[in-house]
This record gives structure tokens, C-alpha cells and sequence, in this order.
């Protein structure tokens, strides 16, 4: 990637080649639901969360989540669009993520 502030890829390895199904935010928390390329349903919940940057991104196909530097005790989470020409984006600063499978 090529920026100093890349500290890692997080969350399921499924997650390459999936897309985002929904985002549902409240006061201080985030539910992103995740289609992974095997055809499995993940939730990536993030609390404590203090700022979320969108531009449509239900229906994005991911090529990874990312986890950058953040402002302390913040981490910075990106959503990384698997396509260059589209505008859908994702970003998420929170203390905290908690990946799980979903079963519904």
C-alpha cells in the first residue's frame, strides 16, 4: 500500500472479493453486515466509534478491510473498494471491532 499509517489488514480473510449488505449506525456504534466471497454473512461491529465517513457503500465489492493509524485511543478502519472507478467508500475511526460471523 505504500502509506506509513498501514498497520494491517483485520477482520475474515472471507472478506476479499465480498461487499458491504448494510451499514446501521447508532449514537456510538456501527454494524457493517459483509456478503464474504464464500457466500458467508459477517457483522464487523465497531463501538466507541467517534467519526464514520460514507459515500454509498452498500453494494461496494471489498478488496480487504484496513486497519490505519489513528488518533489515540482511536483506530482508524477503511474499507477498501476493490474498484478504482467507483466512488463508494467507507471509513470508520472507533476504539473498538469485533468481528463475527452472522446467523440469521
Amino acid at each position: 500500500m505504500g502509506n506509513t499509517s498501514f498497520i494491517g489488514y483485520v477482520g475474515e480473510p472471507d472478506f476479499h472479493d465480498g461487499s458491504v449488505l448494510t451499514v446501521e449506525q447508532t449514537e456510538d456504534s456501527v454494524r457493517v453486515r459483509v456478503r464474504g466471497a464464500s457466500g458467508k454473512t459477517f457483522v464487523a461491529e465497531f463501538t466507541g466509534v467517534r467519526d464514520v465517513r460514507s459515500s454509498r457503500p452498500e453494494g461496494m465489492l471489498l478488496y480487504a478491510l484496513s486497519e490505519l493509524r489513528g488518533q489515540p485511543p482511536f483506530r482508524r478502519f477503511v474499507f477498501a473498494n476493490s474498484d478504482e472507478q467507483d466512488e463508494a467508500a467507507l471509513e470508520i475511526d472507533a476504539e473498538r471491532l469485533r468481528v463475527y460471523e452472522d446467523m440469521v
